[in-house]
Order: C-alpha cells, then structure tokens, then sequence
C-alpha cells in the first residue's frame, strides 16, 4: 500500500518553496560577485555602496580611475574629518546625471564607499551608481 505525502497542493507549496530559496541564493551570489574581492554591493534607495578592502587613499584613486573609464567628468574633491577619521567626497558629471561618491574609513583597511548618480531633483539612476561602484572594486585591487 502506497501512503501519499499530500496532494497537489501540498506539491506545489514544495516546489514554490524551493524556487524561492533559489531565487535567493542567486541573488547574494550575485551581490556578492559584484562586490569582487570586497564585500557585497548593495542598492540603497539612492545609489549603491559597498565595503571593499583597501584604504582610503587607494579606494580614492579607483574612484578617479573609474569615473575616466565611464567618462564622468570630476567637477569637485573634497575631504573633511569625520566618524573614524577622514572622509573624502569626489563628485562628477556624465550621462546626463550627477555622480557623488562618499569615501569613509571602515576599519583598518577598508574604505565605505557610497554613491549617488541623480538624474533629477528627484530621481536617482540606481544602476548606473551600482556600475560605478562595481568599477571602484575592481581598481581598487
């Protein structure tokens, strides 16, 4: 005699459940391979940012490399004591948006890095700032 486990139903439920637990797994893989040897990449409501480690003068110098690979002009550097010691603000212009990045110490060797690409007052090209950012990790190896 044969015992049933469910019906379709509880099947279904199964299979839904799995597709979902892969869906997300896919997802942190995919973060995480954006970030390269850093870690993840995450959007934020305006942008993207992202912990990879290197310190604040390499992560700077990536930061100028990828705005010449993505021909952002830089329009303003600036750098100011902050939380942990100091911060540095690059911003720029290209595609039609306006480009800031925010580097903050975090840790010993490890830069935050923040960016915002706005396309209006209003509106925010999420993807493009991820781009950047995906830029930013790879020259700062």
């Amino acid at each position: 005699m044969r015992t049933s486990r469910g019906g379709p139903g509880v099947r279904t439920a199964r299979v839904t459940a799995a597709g979902a637990v892969a869906l997300a797994l896919a997802g942190c893989l995919l973060a995480a391979a954006g970030a390269g040897a850093g870690g993840a990449i995450y959007v934020t409501d305006r942008g993207a940012e992202a912990v990879i480690p290197a310190g604040l003068d390499r992560a700077a110098t990536a930061t100028r490399q990828a705005f010449d690979q993505l021909k952002i002009h830089e329009t303003k550097s600036a750098s100011e004591a902050g939380e942990g010691g100091e911060q540095r603000h690059i911003e720029g212009t290209g595609r039609d948006r306006d480009v800031s990045v925010t580097l903050k110490p975090e840790g010993t060797g490890s830069t935050r890095i923040q960016v915002v690409a706005k396309a209006s007052a209003v509106t925010w090209d999420k993807d493009f700032a991820r781009q950047i950012l995906d830029k930013i990790a790879v020259y700062s190896r």
